[in-house]
């Protein structure tokens, strides 16, 4: 059996890679993404600082506004997905972030960062909705949850190669070692993009004709019907993208709250945290398709957004445990790691009930801007998050992780009372995206695009 084979046996059989045209494609967009962001995140801060030389204080007020404008900038995106189609937005968030990061390397101070900042993230929050509908696209409705699955345990390997290479890089040669990192970001974007090209995808046949109308001449409308009014008055997914912001709790609870915690109120040592976060990224890696198995539908969300409060609670009720286990330290390190443990359950879960719902409630002729409006949650959180839990466990931390399990479960219990019942729309007839095929002529497009 050859190198190539194994590593597919071991993808599907450990991992979950669904078998599916264009999923093993799709798997090293995700990973080359994930490696090239994973090079970039740890250095930019450093690099704005130590090299370009602005102030810490101006680099994380224009990180800030930059955010802010990609944020706002999504709902336009969601209008290019309905009348580009997602795969052509993909490419183009590729190529404008493979730009965006180039300019970093051209930064001499406040101003030209702020240009660069600003595309950069404009290109990064434009892509998330991009990449869902991108997936959605691809595959039946069955099989979008586990490729949405496999694409975060396949992005999750990407992280942490990209971690390493980075440490790597800048030890060697501490500037010029930036601008390879930064650098090499850039280019895998441009892989990245150069990839999806490959990727078969169907566009619905309602959004086409809307294009199709707007782009002839013919006095067609200029988007697919009711644009984002009709999003907006579909108040069951409003609710649903509002309460998305509580449950994407576990998200900065783990990322801030735990190093924190440990830092602050138990006897373990900070290099802990290391270890579990590598702990939390081999768990995610390993199960997060398995965990999607027999949840395609959104009516069997609810039992999965009940079990990630459940497994929240107990992870809040096991770090609050750690800080009185005192000086034991034997005994706050087993409490700490099955918090982690119930923790990334959580995770796990509250990432499929996100997808379920936020994907298969969007109807085809609209799902750009549906998924643009699910994706202002999670900008949202980042915004609101961090400031909640930094603040609950530095001022009130006796209450600290009861605050945040209550206020995930609020978000989980709503989303499943929500989900229940809910209607899916009907899926509608649909066309190929004209510019898919990369295959040579006589070769099943379906067939080039599943290999990577």
């Amino acid at each position: 059996m050859s190198a190539p084979e194994v590593l597919r046996r071991l993808a599907r059989n450990w991992i979950g890679l669904p078998d599916v045209p264009g999923a093993r494609r799709w798997a090293w967009v995700a990973v080359i993404d994930a490696v090239g962001t994973g090079m970039r995140i740890p250095v930019t801060v450093l690099y704005l600082t130590a090299v370009v030389q602005l102030p810490a204080a101006s680099v994380g007020v224009g990180l800030g506004v930059a955010a802010l404008v990609g944020t706002v900038c999504a709902p336009a995106a969601g209008a290019l997905i309905d009348r580009l189609g997602p795969r052509t937005m993909v490419i183009a968030c590729f190529l404008t972030a493979a730009t965006g990061y180039f300019g970093y390397l051209a930064i001499r101070d406040w101003v030209s960062f702020m240009v660069v900042a600003v595309v950069a993230e404009i290109a990064e929050h434009s892509a998330r909705p991009a990449k869902q509908a991108l997936v959605a696209a691809m595959v039946t409705p069955e099989q979008r949850v586990p490729l949405m699955a496999f694409q975060r345990s396949v992005r999750n390997i990407g992280f942490g190669l990209g971690g390493l290479t980075s440490a790597a890089l800048v030890a060697l040669k501490a500037h010029t070692g930036y601008t390879m990192v930064l650098a090499g970001d850039a280019v895998s974007f441009l892989v990245a993009a150069a990839l999806v090209i490959g990727i078969h995808v169907t566009r619905p046949a309602a959004a086409r004709a809307a294009g199709a109308g707007a782009g002839g001449g013919g006095g067609g409308k200029a988007s697919p019907r009711g644009g984002f009014r009709e999003v907006l008055a579909d108040r069951r997914y409003v609710a649903l993208a509002v309460l998305n912001t509580l449950v994407m709790t576990h998200v900065t609870a783990l990322n801030v709250g735990v190093p924190l915690w440990i830092d602050q109120h138990t006897a373990a040592s900070p290099g802990l945290v290391g270890v579990l976060f590598a702990m939390n990224t081999a768990l995610v890696v390993l199960l997060q398709v398995r965990l999607t198995k027999g949840i395609s539908r959104v009516g069997q969300t609810p039992p999965v957004y009940a079990r990630a409060a459940a497994a929240f609670a107990l992870a809040a009720i096991v770090y609050w445990a750690a800080s009185l286990a005192g000086d034991a330290l034997s005994l706050v390190v087993v409490l700490l790691v099955v918090g982690v443990l119930a923790h990334t359950a959580a995770e796990l879960y509250g990432a499929v009930g996100e997808w379920t719902v936020s994907v298969n409630l969007a109807p085809e002729h609209l799902r750009g801007r549906y998924l643009s409006l699910f994706s202002i949650s999670f900008s949202a959180h980042q915004a609101i998050g961090p400031v909640l839990v930094i603040v609950l466990i530095t001022q009130a931390p006796g209450i600290a992780w009861f605050v945040l399990a209550a206020v995930l479960g609020v978000g989980c219990l709503a989303s499943a009372w929500l989900a229940h019942g809910a209607e899916e729309p009907a899926e509608t007839g649909t066309t190929t995206e004209p510019a898919a095929a990369t295959a040579a002529p006589g070769t099943d497009s379906k067939e080039a695009s599943s290999t990577a």
